[in-house]
């Protein structure tokens, strides 16, 4: 409100940056405040701590813990983890890296044991982690979460977006003439959620109410905008229809406006299409003018100010432009002072790489039909199958490979040879991937070739991407930073940089595809391909979506299994790895049968908790029990202590459920494998469940039934 911008030094960034370039750090936390952990976890546990303390949950949290959960979205995770393994060599470092584990080391004063995952779809991420939470809470999943998104000051990520050019040498100026880029910021934004009726019987009047959310994908390019706007206007237009608002019942807009001229010009775009002739009416404000532009954090902290804008029924002020500078004259964008205003309903965007557009509409009061109210339950099922694993390229080759029977021992798989699977795609899009996102391509594409899916550009207008990784593009990521630890900032390369962000893979996949639907991407855990499973059936079934290609696919990479081996978990005593991906088309009854076409599957059943070590077993075996007694289950038994976790929680659930396990006829693939199971238990079994158990506290588990074509 006193229109102050808090660009600065950045003194925790690893590598001295220009003076010139400058961005904004958040302040310094109390020194004997868990001074031993990571930086990003420090911040995010003292933020999570910051929001449960205003939403009036101290000791007393009002829900059972396993009906109370987390859903955080995040662009790098902990990333500073990397550059501290590249100058010691101490692989512990490493024990960080992973968003997974960042969120898990969190996480522990808080006695929560529902969903714990991660998202990324860049700098939408908190805004899109935020629709997923609400989506738990209106299928009745959980009663409370814990949402938003966070990212730190990092050489990563500062040295990236300089090589790209976006960053600007003086102040962030969105949409004014002379604007040159933006400026890096360090952000945590955490919200508790809940449904009305539940705030309003523990006595918690809301601060704001999230009237709808609406994503889409541009299907354009990597890292630059739709210059006309319309993947954005279709987030846009998409949580407008939610809330059951129009636009002129928007008071405030709050734009990403990150100051780079494509993303600016492209915003105005796509408001001028959504508003029309009543966009001069409606203020704007950036508030990355103020704070910058905290990538993951961005979402999740500005929809917190829009909603004390709202409270305050103010209009706050744009810092570092004055009228004169603006290009877009039909923007009312604030400027000099914050202003008393009449706001009904405020409309936030948040706009990422690759095309990642997330919108959401707040309110004072329920103006509108609630996006919480009870939709209704409908049948999931599996249309498409595509796999690419070690060995097994297509279903048919998956089916013989199961036929042989399982060696003893295994060893590495390596990388699949690219001449194996790359006749599946475009030879002139693929130059610049990485394995990862190849893989995951080439088995979306058989996905949509065991669908039959002929125009796959009519199908995937309609259509929405939820993918899963534990390491993602781990081999541009390693080659990135070590280009940066030893030659500084100005050896950053900016295609690894673009190419190596974790929803690279959905970003490219949407724009192969023509799909203009969401794409989110749940990272840095061993069940995140079960965790997006398990979020896509949830949105198809309450009647959001009603098609999704759900995949997970994972790299080959000799310092990855460097790490896990000094965790004790890989090598002769403990796992084997390979590379891999698998797809699996998701739909509605509706949408199956306009095409007349078969299932493959049927999902009945899913659930997901997180734990702590001590506690695996309770944590494994809650989640069986919802799993509607299973006759046969899948194991992700990997020669590890979750062998015995899994085998023990079956004894106490599903005595009487026999066992069967991937590990054997393939290495351990992470996130891939479960979905790996899947594919392989719809080849040959009536009705059968997954479990995967991940290392870093988290445990998902899914039941099918099988529809034999």
């Amino acid at each position: 409100l006193e229109n102050r911008s808090t660009l600065g030094p950045m003194p925790a960034l690893e590598l001295i940056a220009p003076p010139e370039k400058g961005g904004h750090q958040a302040p310094d936390l109390p020194a004997d405040y868990f001074p031993d952990l990571p930086r990003e976890v420090r911040y995010l546990r003292w933020t999570i701590q910051q929001a449960l303390a205003d939403a009036e949950l101290g000791e007393h949290f009002h829900y059972p813990p396993h009906r109370i959960g987390f859903v955080l979205g995040t662009t790098l995770h902990g990333m500073r983890a990397g550059g501290q393994f590249f100058r010691t060599g101490d692989f512990s470092h490493l024990q960080n890296f992973l968003a997974g584990n960042t969120l898990n080391n969190a996480v522990p004063p808080f006695p929560f044991t529902g969903d714990c995952l991660t998202t990324c779809s860049a700098c939408s991420s908190s805004l899109g982690s935020i629709a997923l939470a609400i989506t738990l809470l209106q299928t009745g999943q959980l009663d409370l979460v814990v949402s938003g998104g966070y990212d730190t000051v990092s050489e990563y990520a500062y040295a990236g977006f300089n090589s790209l050019r976006l960053a600007a040498d003086g102040p962030l100026r969105p949409f004014s003439k002379a604007r040159q880029g933006m400026k890096l910021g360090e952000g945590y934004g955490i919200v508790v959620l809940e449904r009305a009726a539940d705030a309003e019987h523990r006595g918690k009047k809301p601060l704001a109410i999230i009237l709808g959310c609406g994503e889409s994908a541009d299907s354009h390019h990597l890292t630059q905008p739709h210059p006309q706007g319309l993947g954005a206007a279709a987030a846009m237009n998409d949580a407008l229809a939610q809330a059951g608002i129009n636009a002129g019942q928007i008071d405030l807009i709050a734009a990403h406006a990150t100051g780079t001229p494509d993303n600016d010009a492209g915003e105005h775009a796509a408001l001028v299409r959504v508003f029309a002739a009543d966009l001069p009416r409606v203020p704007v404000v950036a508030f990355k003018t103020h704070v910058g532009h905290t990538l993951g954090g961005a979402g999740a902290v500005e929809l917190i100010l829009s909603a004390l804008a709202l409270r305050d029924q103010t209009v706050p002020a744009c810092a570092n432009i004055t009228p004169d500078d603006l290009e877009f004259t039909d923007l009312s964008v604030v400027t000099g002072h914050a202003r008393a205003g009449k706001i009904r309903a405020t409309l936030n965007t948040s706009l990422g790489f690759g095309g990642a557009n997330t919108c959401a509409i707040l309110a004072a009061e329920d103006i509108a039909p609630s996006l919480v109210a009870p939709t209704p339950n409908r049948e999931v099922f599996i249309t498409g199958i595509g796999v690419v694993l070690p060995g097994a390229i297509g279903i048919d080759a998956l089916k013989k490979r199961l036929n042989v029977p399982s060696p003893q021992s295994i060893s590495d798989t390596g990388s699949i040879p690219a001449n194996e699977y790359e006749h599946l795609l475009s030879a002139r899009r693929i130059r610049r991937m990485n394995d990862y996102v190849k893989l995951t391509l080439a088995a979306t594409t058989l996905a949509l070739q065991d669908a039959q899916i002929t125009d796959i550009p009519a199908f995937c207008e309609n259509c929405s991407a939820l993918l899963g990784t534990t390491h993602g593009g781990s081999s541009y990521c390693v080659e990135y930073y070590r280009q940066i630890v030893t030659g500084g900032m100005i050896a950053a390369n900016p295609m690894l940089f673009a190419e190596g962000v974790p929803n690279a893979a959905a970003a490219h996949l949407s724009m192969m595809l023509s799909l203009k639907g969401a794409c989110q991407t749940v990272l840095g855990s061993r069940t995140a391909g079960l965790d997006a499973l398990r979020l896509a059936s949830l949105r198809i079934a309450s009647g959001q979506w009603e098609r999704a290609i759900v995949g997970a696919a994972e790299e080959f990479h000799s310092l990855v299994n460097e790490a896990y081996q000094h965790c004790g978990l890989y090598g002769p005593r403990g796992f084997a790895a390979g590379a891999g991906a698998v797809s699996l088309l998701l739909e509605s009854r509706s949408s199956m049968e306009s095409r007349n076409h078969p299932p493959r599957g049927q999902l009945i059943a899913s659930a997901s908790a997180r734990f702590d070590q001590p506690n695996a077993l309770n944590s494994i075996q809650a989640v069986l029990q919802n799993l509607k007694n299973p006759p046969l289950i899948f194991t992700s038994a990997n020669n590890t202590w979750i062998d015995r976790a899994e085998a023990a929680a079956i004894t106490r659930a599903c005595p009487t459920a026999k066992t069967r396990r991937l590990y054997g006829h393939f290495p351990e693939l992470f996130s891939a494998g479960p979905l790996a199971a899947i594919a392989a238990g719809l080849l040959d079994h009536p009705s059968f469940a997954v479990l995967c158990t991940g290392f870093n506290g988290t445990v998902s588990g899914v039941h099918l039934l099988n529809a034999e074509r």
